[in-house]
């Protein structure tokens, strides 16, 4: 088996949206698509409701990229080109096969097939194309809307670390963390092509595009 790379330049297409790589040019769309403090409020990064915020953001994820550290997106809508989040790996931990998933969407795309797409493209990409062994996600415990929807993917609640991070506003956080194994990928990828053949605003139901 050959190592995980998780390195760019890396493009992963679904129906209803793409993940692109991370580009400085992408910042004016993402401050848009962050606008709201209410995407911030529990994230351990950011804010980046403005353009200075966003570029100081998006700087950082592409210093960790240089190092290798991570492997971050521009999620956008495939019909018009719209920047709606940013998702990416990160904590990549090559000789144990082992990644995290990290992701924020504008709340306008909240509770709808955009973060499911999202996560169906780099979860795909993380076990079929990199042959990841385990992939992490975690969420602040207050965050109860983003637990039911990682949980909704299928992944295993396994516990939480209590106040082991500072958010930017100072406060400290309690992460709760899933993760999906390999062999539980299979059904994962079931479930979330289940998910996504259902009509989306009119969209034609089909199942998800191939890359």
């Amino acid at each position: 088996m050959t190592d995980m790379a998780f390195r760019p330049p890396v493009t992963l297409r679904g129906r209803y949206v793409e993940a692109v790589p991370l580009e400085r040019e992408h910042v004016a769309g993402l401050a848009e698509a962050g606008r709201d403090p209410e995407v911030w409020r529990l994230l351990r990064i950011g804010p980046g409701r403005t353009v200075e915020e966003m570029t100081a953001l998006v700087e950082s994820f592409l210093a960790l990229q240089d190092r290798g550290e991570l492997l971050p997106f521009t999620a956008r809508l495939r019909a018009t080109g719209q920047p709606v989040g940013i998702i990416r790996f990160l904590d990549i931990d090559r000789p144990n096969r082992a990644v995290e998933l990290g992701t924020w969407v504008g709340r306008p795309w909240w509770r709808s097939p955009v973060n499911t797409e999202l996560k169906w493209l780099t979860l795909r990409h993380a076990f079929e194309s990199e042959g990841a062994h385990r992939v992490q996600l975690k969420t602040d415990v207050r965050n109860e809307r983003s637990a039911v929807a990682i949980e909704r993917l299928g992944a295993v609640r396994e516990g939480a670390l209590r106040d082991h991070t500072r958010l930017p506003d100072g406060t400290l956080r309690t992460s709760v963390y899933f993760s999906i194994l390999a062999d539980e990928w299979p059904a994962v990828a079931a479930r979330l092509e289940s998910l996504l053949r259902r009509p989306w605003d009119g969209a034609p139901s089909e199942r998800p595009a191939s890359p």
